[in-house]
């Protein structure tokens, strides 16, 4: 049973989550540009493999098991550049794809086929993977819960309800980012257009990629 203490915690972390999800990063990117892609619904499927891994890093905060991620700085640098190289990975394929369009720009049938190019359970997985290897996600759970929920047990069921609020929030933005993104598709798709999309976000996400990587490097981490 929540106690008002409890309660005032709870939206307290609610206002914290919610400045997170609307900022922008890697995960608004992804998801624009699998709705763009391959329709609004991969979009959303997308953003449905992103707040999943909130939900897992809620709960593994509960368990104290992010708590390794701060007391052994190797274990986050790993994660962190796995996450790095993760992102550069998905900047290439949107890069290649941008010099596919490209070089077809002339050619009037390229560009206008609206078939999927990649299968939902491929882009659910690749939303989850981009945040499970996220370990900025972990610390943010674990620098919050203990400061709102003094004199609390801070479990892993109080990690999935935090985790369950973000991530709810979370799924209505990047839907809503997804449905956008997906109603623009069809005009936006010409071999031109999508070339500079695919450059755009695949520049993007190789940025975010780039930030993470250095950042372990300086040793100061980096927001993704």
């Amino acid at each position: 049973m929540t106690t008002p203490d409890d309660t005032a915690a709870i939206i307290a972390f609610a206002w914290l989550a919610l400045a997170m999800t609307l900022a922008p990063g890697s995960d608004t990117v992804f998801v624009i540009r699998s709705s763009l892609q391959d329709a609004w619904r991969a979009g959303v499927v997308a953003a449905l493999g992103i707040v999943c891994g909130v939900v897992v890093w809620g709960a593994l905060a509960g368990l104290g098991v992010a708590l390794l991620l701060v007391r052994f700085p190797v274990a986050y640098d790993v994660v962190a550049v796995a996450g790095g190289i993760y992102l550069g990975y998905l900047a290439w394929g949107a890069l290649v794809s941008a010099r596919r369009s490209w070089r077809g720009r002339h050619d009037a049938g390229i560009g206008l086929g609206l078939a999927p190019t990649r299968s939902l359970p491929r882009t659910f997985g690749a939303g989850l993977l981009a945040n499970l290897l996220n370990p900025k996600i972990g610390v943010f759970y674990l620098s919050v819960m203990p400061g709102l929920f003094v004199g609390s047990g801070v479990g892993v069921w109080t990690g999935l309800l935090l985790g369950g609020i973000h991530a709810a929030m979370g799924v209505v933005w990047l839907s809503l980012v997804a449905v956008l993104s997906g109603w623009a598709r069809r005009s936006l798709l010409r071999p031109t257009a999508r070339a500079v999309l695919d450059g755009v976000c695949g520049l993007l996400l190789l940025s975010f990629g780039v930030l993470v990587v250095v950042g372990v490097l300086a040793g100061g981490g980096a927001v993704a």
